[in-house]
């Protein structure tokens, strides 16, 4: 419902603030709703300190009105002083005046700059004091007060930019109605520069004169007594006019003053009367807007007493609307995600198929050398193979071979080590002997002595006995022997008589300690180890070798068969990958159109179902309806309260306005007023000031006329003994200030039409910005209306 209340802006927010606290007082209040109650005393000193920031300029124009009255006083005062002709000894209280009037254009912007900077400071104040209110609101879970919160913060942020516009364009129309221009008037400004054209008029009058006259002095040089009597006759006559002038200026500015009295006084009985009429308009209209807020308001509690009669139906006809359309967006879902994943295969086959085409058709173009090549690279990798596939198996087999060695080398030092280990173990200190040539060790008398030792073959004949140091009865068989091995394999055998021997000792060999020997075994094996890796390695490179041998071959093989395969089967080829490549391209435009249909129908069914859910997320409760029916019942009793209050209101204005009216109605017979702006007397307020600017004009030329009226008596009354040439000179002077005075005028003229039209652009500029300063206040009183409303709207929402 719309409030067009038509108070002050600053009453007006208030008493919607106190109206809505009032309505939501409860004796049990929780917490955080005394925190909204906070913020919301927050804001509305935070909204009020935005109305009084306009309040602050007001008074900043006030000053720039004060401002531009002291100066026409000043005006009035310096052109006293001009008709007195005291200007040269009251100059210092001319400029004293002047810096006055610069101090209080100063002042002005002071004002106008400061209400401006309080209204940006009151705006930050609110936006911060909105913000604490709807955090308390989200924190209380009222949604509906939420969302007016934000239309509410949203609207004061329009009207107070709004405001912000026409504080500056007010601040602007402040300024330019001092209508200064270097610290003077625009009246004044235009008005000397007149008075400079009609001096450099009259001064170039005068020089002409003055140079006709001594040219026919210089042609008749007899009669100089004459021509100064004729300057003195001018001096005095001019004395006579200037007394006259200043009659009239006196007279002039009398006329003026008497304008300006009767321009007041008619301006108290049509303000006073006005201004009556105004606050009875306004008080009635105040009523009438009460009285529309009661009959929407009557019409909105029929409309919600309708919605909750039918509350149930609505809400089961939406529900089911709600169900429908999930399952729908569902099956619209589903549909959209197996057309999405059908038209990514076809796509991605159809980039297949376009690339296997084009690298085929790209084959084909160099076909011919390429298959050449392919043969010739296949035969040239063919011999190679054949050629050195049987030394690579040779060096494997080598390196193989040469392993084999080394670990049997391993082996065998392995074996010496372990066992002189164990020797040197039971013996650290011994000596050891090797057996010689014969294989065995014989029977030595000491440790390090070489002594004759014997194997003797025993009375069994099944082995030979234990070495002893002499010889026995049998025959010595080591001549015929040449290895004891051979001695034993024949003694085992019974091939031998018992007592048979074999002589072992003489030819064995010192072997040295067993630590020196166990030593030599340690080096010996870490040499075989060592010498392992080498011959792993050789056989590593020689089986890599022969392992990848028929690489080359086999891979110019592969290229061989392909572009065999390319140059036998091509048309066939090319045939396959086209047919392959259109039904991609048929299956990827199927599977887009597909793809097209499940997107626009997932996205209606999407649409509908968020509708669905608005329509059923917006049905109001019985509980929120009838929250509005009474909030709106309790604006009715307050509207009622109030229109009660303004009654006696409308009676009081009109009693003021009959008591006026027959002293207005008989003022505007006899004077026959038009508007309260007076527009009669302010013509010819405006005529007289520039009638005396003109006799100021005039007044100024007949001052230069006479001072060179002065000036020629002094030049003949100064001359004493003159000759031509001295009177040559004295004519090229005044050509010279002439030519001077010539060029002047030409350049006051000039400077004078100039600012014609700058004044003229500056009176428009003043009404320009009177036009905007009355449309951005029209459309700040309805956006403030707007955010009434919206603020009234929260507050009910709130109260349920």
């Amino acid at each position: 419902m719309k409030k067009f209340k038509r108070f002050s802006v600053v009453l007006m927010i208030t008493a919607l603030f106190s109206t809505s606290f009032t309505s939501c007082i409860d004796n049990e209040v929780s917490p955080l709703v005394e925190a909204i109650y906070s913020a919301q005393a927050d804001l509305m000193a935070a909204q009020t300190a935005v109305q009084n920031a306009e309040a602050n300029l007001l008074t900043a124009q006030a000053a720039a009105q004060q401002a531009q009255a002291d100066y026409t006083a000043a005006q009035t005062a310096q052109v006293e002083a001009m008709t007195a002709g005291i200007i040269a000894d009251d100059a210092y209280d001319a400029a004293v005046r002047e810096q006055a009037l610069r101090v209080l254009a100063a002042q002005t912007d002071l004002d106008v700059a400061t209400a401006q900077n309080n209204l940006a400071i009151a705006q930050a104040e609110f936006d911060i004091q909105m913000a604490d209110l709807m955090a308390q609101i989200q924190a209380a879970g009222v949604e509906l007060a939420a969302t007016y919160a934000t239309q509410y913060g949203a609207a004061m942020t329009a009207a107070n930019n709004t405001l912000s516009q026409k504080l500056t364009a007010e601040a602007t129309l402040a300024t330019a109605q001092l209508m200064q221009t270097g610290g003077v008037s625009w009246t004044y400004f235009v008005a000397q520069l007149e008075a400079t054209v009609f001096t450099n008029q009259a001064n170039i009058t005068a020089l002409q004169n003055a140079i006709a006259d001594m040219e026919a002095y210089m042609q008749d040089p007899s009669t100089p007594e004459a021509q100064l009597t004729m300057w003195e006759d001018r001096v005095a006559e001019l004395d006579a006019l200037l007394a006259a002038k200043d009659a009239e200026m006196t007279a002039k500015m009398n006329e003026i003053d008497a304008l300006a009295d009767l321009q007041t006084s008619r301006n108290e009985i049509v303000t006073r009367y006005e201004d009556a009429l105004t606050n009875l308009e306004d008080a009635q209209a105040d009523k009438q807007g009460f009285l529309d807020d009661i009959a929407i308001a009557q019409g909105d509690i029929q409309m919600w007493q309708d919605a909750i009669d039918s509350y149930a139906a609505d809400l089961a006809a939406l529900q089911t609307a709600v169900d429908n359309a999930q399952t729908a967006a569902d099956n619209a879902q589903t549909a959209y995600d197996n057309a999405l994943t059908a038209w990514n295969t076809a796509d991605a086959a159809l980039t297949t198929a376009n690339t296997d085409l084009t690298d085929l058709n790209n084959a084909l173009a160099l076909l011919d050398a390429s298959y050449q090549a392919a043969i010739a690279d296949l035969a040239n990798e063919q011999a190679l193979y054949d050629a050195g596939i049987a030394g690579a198996n040779a060096t494997l087999v080598a390196a193989q071979n040469a392993l084999t060695a080394g670990q049997a080398a391993v082996v065998a030092a392995q074996a010496d080590y372990d066992a002189k280990l164990a020797v040197f173990v039971a013996d650290p200190t011994g000596f050891v002997w090797e057996a010689g040539v014969n294989g065995a060790l014989g029977l030595h008398a000491d440790a390090t002595t070489l002594t004759a030792s014997y194997y003797v073959v025993n009375a069994t004949n099944n082995g030979v006995d234990a070495l002893t140091l002499t010889a026995g009865t049998g025959i010595d068989q080591t001549a015929s022997y040449g290895t004891y091995a051979a001695f034993l394999a024949d003694a085992q055998a019974g091939a031998l008589a018992t007592g048979d021997y074999y002589d072992v000792g003489t030819d064995d060999v010192a072997g040295g300690t067993n630590a020196d020997r166990l030593d030599a075994a340690v080096v010996a094996l870490t040499a075989a180890q060592d010498a392992i890796q080498p011959l792993q390695d050789a056989v590593d490179t020689a089986q890599l070798t022969v392992d990848t041998f028929g690489d080359a071959l086999a891979a110019a093989l592969v290229v061989f068969n392909e572009q065999k395969d390319l140059y036998d089967n091509q048309v066939a080829l090319v045939a396959a990958a086209e047919a392959a490549q259109a039904t991609a391209v048929a299956d990827e435009a199927a599977a887009a159109s597909d793809l097209s249909t499940a997107t626009s129908d997932l996205s209606t069914a999407n649409s509908d179902l968020t509708t669905a859910n608005n329509a059923l997320a917006a049905l109001d409760t019985p509980t929120t309806l009838q929250g509005w029916i009474d909030a709106a019942n309790a604006d009715i009793a307050d509207w009622q309260a109030t229109i009660a209050v303004i009654q006696p209101l409308i009676d009081a204005y009109q009693d003021v306005v009959d008591g006026l009216q027959a002293e207005y109605d008989a003022y505007i017979a006899s004077e026959g007023y038009i508007t309260s702006n007076d527009a009669d007397i302010e013509a010819q307020l405006i005529a007289a000031w520039n009638e005396w600017y003109a006799l100021d004009a005039e007044y100024t030329a007949l001052e230069n006329e006479q001072a060179l009226a002065d000036n020629m008596v002094s030049v003949y009354t100064d001359w004493n003994t003159e000759n031509l040439a001295d009177l040559a000179t004295t004519l090229s002077g005044l050509q010279a200030q002439l030519a001077t005075a010539m060029a002047n005028l030409e350049a006051s003229q000039a400077a004078l039409a100039a600012g014609q039209v700058d004044e003229a652009a500056a009176q428009a500029y003043i009404a320009y910005y009177q036009a905007l300063v009355d449309a951005l206040d029209a459309q700040y009183a309805n956006e403030m209306a707007l955010a009434a409303e919206y603020y009234a709207l929260m507050q009910a929402a709130l109260a349920s």
